[in-house]
């Protein structure tokens, strides 16, 4: 059984959704970037979603793009990228994802990326600017590399489109909270609700929610809503931006926010 297979399975014998953290690889530089992700897993994180920087995020919003240009100004390369990733994979047996854009991998080369990816024991690749029609060169070396695919639905996509895309996924359906861009936001957008019984009807993949999801409240929303993990980014990105003069200090309220994110993944009693 894959690393998905087996924490989502786990997970629902726990009654649990999945909590998945993101932080940009490399920010606010190497070191400090492997410690963030070690005190995510440490403090309860069932999955990890690591950004690979991009100098031109279109999904990302302002406090994402701004870590993106911190690792990339701190001199991140494909070659330490994925020493990171190795180094993470060394520490811990959870799924590792990548979020990333078509142009990181397709600089190296669709199969040459897929194989370093593989090695360094990363589980999928989410591509935001690849939608499943473009993949098909990309999922092929994925597929003969063992990486499992991650494709984007939000609450425009229409049912024989839904239907399409899960039919190309393999590791978990991402399910936009909203639409626009990631960012923090302070209400939970309920019209995701209705996308995933959408989706629930067309697939028994993992249903995961990200983008906006900023508060514990947010993510005990998501469990009650039948999502099958929660993905949060800008919130503990704003939280290493505001932190940037004191390592030790950014890693505790990292840590801290990490594990009162993960206590609210408990599915509430069924009716």
């Amino acid at each position: 059984m894959d690393r998905y297979s087996s924490t989502f399975a786990a997970l629902r014998m726990r009654n649990e959704i999945a909590f998945i953290p993101f932080a940009e690889a490399g920010d606010p530089d190497l070191r400090a970037s492997e410690s963030i992700f070690k005190s995510y897993v440490d403090s309860g994180a069932d999955v990890l979603e690591i950004g690979y920087p991009f100098s031109d995020p279109i999904a990302d919003g302002p406090i994402n793009q701004r870590a993106a240009i911190r690792s990339i100004s701190a001199g991140l390369t494909h070659a330490a990228f994925f020493r990171l990733i190795g180094n993470i994979r060394s520490y811990t047996d959870v799924p590792i994802g990548i979020l990333l854009y078509a142009n990181s991998a397709r600089h190296p080369g669709y199969s040459t990326f897929c194989k370093r990816a593989s090695d360094a024991g990363i589980d999928s690749l989410l591509v935001a600017d690849m939608p499943p029609e473009e993949s098909e060169e990309l999922a092929a070396a994925m597929t003969a590399n063992g990486l499992q695919t991650v494709y984007i639905v939000s609450e425009l996509t229409p049912p024989n489109r839904m239907k399409y895309i899960c039919s190309k996924v393999t590791g978990f359906v991402y399910v936009v909270s909203r639409l626009g861009s990631t960012g923090v936001q302070t209400k939970v957008n309920v019209t995701v609700d209705a996308t995933l019984k959408r989706l629930r009807k067309v697939t028994g993949k993992p249903l995961c929610v990200g983008f906006g999801i900023s508060t514990p409240g947010h993510v005990r929303h998501m469990a009650a809503a039948g999502a099958d993990g929660a993905i949060v980014g800008s919130a503990l990105v704003k939280i290493i931006e505001d932190n940037l003069a004191s390592k030790p200090s950014m890693i505790k309220q990292l840590s801290k926010a990490i594990a009162a994110f993960k206590k609210a993944t408990k599915r509430p009693p069924s009716r």
